[in-house]
């Protein structure tokens, strides 16, 4: 198999979306066994998956976090705190992961190598790279980049008021309708759980919404299947019984920026032209 192809591991048992590099002979047998075992299987209790004493033994720990800009525009609008997770419970609601032969996967600490898994789920901004080119016949700017999690964001700065981010480097989780949820951070939890690594020092939202929960794209599980009796978990993704795997091409994400100038009469009292 070439390298140049990426590795997919996909969850079955709760439906597949439209995605033209599955194979659908995969998928009809697989989603039957899964459906199968999840029909024999007991529903889902929500646990509490914040670990009390670790928290509160590792305070200190996350002090230095709690003032850093980059995790304080990541949850602005947020409310959100620090604490020790069990990752075993988190619900997943990220259809698919993907394994890039070419990327290195993350080193897993030791159970309770502290120091080491907190440089895991606070590591320092992800480097925003990127090729950009500007068409000129039409006024665009191009985005280009192999990092699926490039986007736009607005600021607060009025001489820059978007600027290009290349995804959270924190790992997150969320409480929503009273079930937790893995945020951000999945091929993290993947090499953790299955290095049996459980405890994780990590952010925790408390989400009123299903777009604070971050599973608002349409390539995310819907909200039905999350709060179904038997939705599907992170741990899952360890799990052949629920898992379909193959192999796609390397994708090229692009973001494109129109720029475009108007003038338009003065509607307000004190507009200047």
């Amino acid at each position: 198999m070439s390298l140049n192809l990426v590795r997919i591991r996909e969850l079955a048992g709760w439906g597949f979306d439209n995605y033209e590099y599955r194979p659908d002979a995969l998928t009809r047998a697989k989603s039957a066994r899964a459906t199968s075992i999840l029909a024999k299987s007991s529903p889902y209790k929500s646990v509490d998956v914040v670990l009390g004493p670790e928290t509160e033994t590792l305070s200190e720990m996350f002090a230095p976090h709690a003032q850093r800009a980059d995790l304080l525009m990541e949850m602005s609008g947020l409310s959100w705190s620090f604490g020790v997770v069990d990752l075993r419970s988190l619900i997943a609601f990220q259809r698919r992961l993907s394994f890039n032969a070419k990327i290195a996967q993350p080193v897993v600490p030791a159970v309770c190598e502290w120091t080491s898994l907190f440089a895991l789920s606070f590591g320092p901004a992800n480097p925003v790279e990127h090729e950009a080119t500007h068409n000129r016949s039409t006024n665009t700017l191009i985005l280009q980049s192999n990092n699926p999690n490039l986007h736009l964001r607005v600021t607060n700065n009025p001489a820059c008021p978007v600027s290009v981010h290349a995804g959270s480097p924190f790992f997150e989780v969320a409480n929503f309708r009273d079930r937790w949820f893995l945020r951000d951070g999945y091929h993290r939890a993947h090499a953790l759980l299955k290095a049996n690594v459980f405890a994780v020092p990590a952010v925790i939202v408390k989400a009123e919404t299903i777009e604070e929960l971050g599973a608002d794209r349409p390539w995310f599980y819907p909200e039905d299947v999350l709060l179904s009796n038997n939705p599907p978990l992170v741990v899952d993704f360890l799990n052949e019984d629920f898992v379909v795997e193959y192999h796609r091409p390397p994708l090229i994400k692009t973001v494109r920026i129109k720029m475009e100038e108007t003038l338009t009469p003065a509607t307000h009292i004190g507009e200047q032209s």
